[in-house]
């Protein structure tokens, strides 16, 4: 499943400057790459490379009591570190970063090192219940899923099925609990670059994230097109699109 971490900004100069800004910089072992994209007028295309631990490369695809076997062979033949890649993409329309990981201390260094180099502020995102609501009845086809914040003395209620929105005890959560709507999974109502649209997605309110999942995981990311057009509709119903 993919994550993408999403950063709104005050202001930027154009394109061009923030890729001469960019492109090429090393921050201590960090590289950037950035360029113009070729889809889309509005955006920069970042490729940010930088350099983890064999350990943290093998823990997210092999069991611990494999990893530990792999990561020792490799450290008996001198490989201590791996090159990885984080994509992130700017786009001036909608005046949001997103940086194509989920939120964690190398995201956090990756838009810090962004904001130094550009001499801006980037702040995460955050959707409250009103915004939640507006997006699954306004961009939606159907609400899969819906997680409410502090129910009946739980930290979080979990609802699921299908066309959620015409549920009941949702509706009464929502009645009752006008605030407490942080999280929603729905399919979205997009163009596709294919003919495989049963996908959904989950937008996380506190976190300012979009998740992208499948029952059958076929997929890990989706095309740049169709992630757009979920930012899009993300940041204009925060109002934050560019006049």
């Amino acid at each position: 499943m993919g994550v993408i971490s999403i950063y709104k900004y005050e202001s930027l100069p154009d394109r061009l400057e923030v890729v001469k800004e960019l492109n090429g910089k090393k921050v201590n072992s960090d590289l950037i790459i950035a360029k113009l994209s070729r889809y889309n007028r509005q955006e920069v295309v970042i490729q940010y490379f930088y350099y983890e631990s064999v350990e943290d490369a093998l823990k997210r695809v092999l069991p611990e009591s494999d990893s530990d076997e792999v990561v020792s062979f490799l450290r008996q033949n001198g490989k201590t570190k791996v090159l990885r890649k984080a994509y992130c993409f700017i786009n001036i329309l909608t005046k949001t970063l997103e940086v194509y990981r989920g939120q964690d201390s190398r995201t956090d260094r990756i838009v810090s090192t962004l904001e130094q180099l550009l001499n801006t502020k980037f702040t995460q995102i955050t959707l409250d219940s009103q915004v939640l609501q507006k997006i699954y009845t306004e961009h939606g086809v159907e609400l899969k899923q819906a997680m409410f914040k502090n129910i009946h003395g739980l930290f979080y209620e979990i609802l699921r099925g299908k066309f959620l929105e015409s549920n009941n005890k949702f509706k009464e959560y929502l009645n009752k609990f006008p605030e407490a709507l942080r999280v929603i999974s729905f399919r979205p109502k997009i163009k596709f670059l294919n003919s495989y649209n049963k996908y959904q997605v989950t937008i996380n309110g506190d976190r300012g994230t979009i998740r992208f999942s499948s029952s059958n995981g076929l997929f890990k990311w989706r095309p740049r097109l169709e992630v757009r057009q979920i930012t899009f509709l993300v940041a204009a119903t925060l109002g934050l699109l560019a006049s």
